[in-house]
């Protein structure tokens, strides 16, 4: 086969859909050399200006798209060409990873879903988000060969939606943990991130971009409650980009007095995150809504106690591994965290727990379901709504 794969987001500092992308072709091209991939960093609805920066290999089962053009060019030829087919390289199945559906391409169709919080939590996102990503869903159920949601959530939320999509033709492929990071004890390391980012060595974690969906609102609230009941309480540090619809939030730790107490870390590295949640505390993650929630897997397979929502995919990566919450009860996580805080057996036993539900999850396998997925695919007939 020749598989065309969409590396569009891997392009930019990652969030979750370019890691997923990222850690699946990189896993995809290690277990399988019979086929052939070819890497889009350019694809339909998606064309960053750095796309020379996405994700590419030079393994011989691969094919590197628009590596040797500038942006210019290689925008000008994807505008003007008759034949997409040919551009792409004529693919037998071509795999779309960020939400844009691949018209007009003859190979069979594949394409994730990560989840359907635009139409479910609408009020958490922007419209011009809401319509890209309902659009790409929408032409998917209508056109797909298959779809891949990562959890069960995600795949009964798009099912709930798209009722007429053939179910059998939705597979829920879980993520793994990113190899990059694990459990660490290097103290001269650590040190230097201290030194760098200005850190105590007790703290809680918030990880995970700066927007209304990640419910940090409600952790400032709590941690303001938190420190009203204990001047001493450890610090808080978010670590994550800025998103959208939080300008505001800044204002709100000054509201709040915990200005002194509270500290925006921004983007960081993989090994700076490594040994953020191999030292922390507890990692807290209030997220209203995930379609499957990589900060707690990622903080998990470093040992951190979790804090986390009882809400949407979070249970199923979580399992028996976390403390749950109402995402909407600032007393329920006020509650959790003086728990945790005032029982050390329990957050060792969360400790345990957490390495052991890691272990559940891993990008070989996943990379092991997306090929089969493939395999089945190219056998089956294709599938559309108009002609059912």
């Amino acid at each position: 086969m020749k598989i065309g794969f969409d590396v569009s987001q891997t392009a930019e500092d990652m969030a979750g859909c370019g890691f997923f992308s990222k850690q699946l072709i990189s896993h995809l091209i290690d277990i399988d050399q019979e086929n052939q991939y070819l890497l889009y960093p350019i694809f339909f609805g998606y064309r960053h200006p750095d796309f020379k920066k996405a994700y590419s290999s030079d393994r011989k089962n691969v094919k590197n798209f628009f590596s040797d053009m500038s942006w210019q060019k290689a925008n000008r030829i994807w505008n003007e060409s008759s034949d997409i087919d040919e551009l792409l390289g004529s693919p037998d199945i071509i795999h779309s990873n960020n939400f844009s559906f691949p018209i007009g391409v003859s190979a069979k169709k594949v394409l994730t879903i990560y989840d359907m919080g635009y139409l479910d939590c609408p009020e958490y996102t922007t419209e011009e988000n809401r319509l890209v990503c309902f659009q790409g869903a929408f032409e998917a159920s209508l056109y797909a060969d298959h779809i891949v949601t990562i959890s069960d959530f995600s795949k009964k939320s798009f099912m709930k939606y798209f009722p007429y999509y053939p179910a059998e033709r939705v597979s829920v492929v879980y993520l793994g943990n990113r190899p990059t990071l694990k459990k660490v004890n290097d103290q001269l390391q650590w040190k230097s991130i201290q030194k760098k980012f200005g850190l105590k060595d007790s703290f809680w974690l918030g990880v995970g971009t700066v927007e209304p969906r990640k419910n940090y609102r409600l952790l400032l609230d709590s941690y303001a409650e938190l420190v009203n009941q204990d001047k001493e309480t450890k610090p808080l540090y978010i670590a994550g980009g800025r998103g959208w619809m939080e300008e505001s939030i800044q204002e709100r730790i000054k509201e709040l007095g915990i200005f002194n107490k509270v500290k925006f870390l921004g983007y960081v590295t993989d090994d700076e995150l490594s040994y953020l949640y191999s030292n922390c505390f507890a990692f807290v993650y209030p997220s209203h809504y995930e379609g499957f929630g990589l900060p707690v897997l990622e903080a998990m397979n470093c040992g951190a106690p979790v804090i986390t929502s009882n809400t949407s995919s979070l249970p199923e990566v979580a399992g028996e591994a976390a403390l749950y919450i109402d995402p909407n009860h600032v007393k329920q996580l006020v509650s959790a965290m003086s728990e945790l805080s005032n029982n050390t057996d329990l957050r060792n036993e969360l400790v345990d727990k957490s390495v052991n539900q890691a272990q559940n999850f891993s990008w070989l396998s996943t990379a092991e379901q997306m090929l089969d997925i493939y395999e089945k695919v190219m056998v089956m007939d294709s599938w559309s709504r108009k002609n059912s």
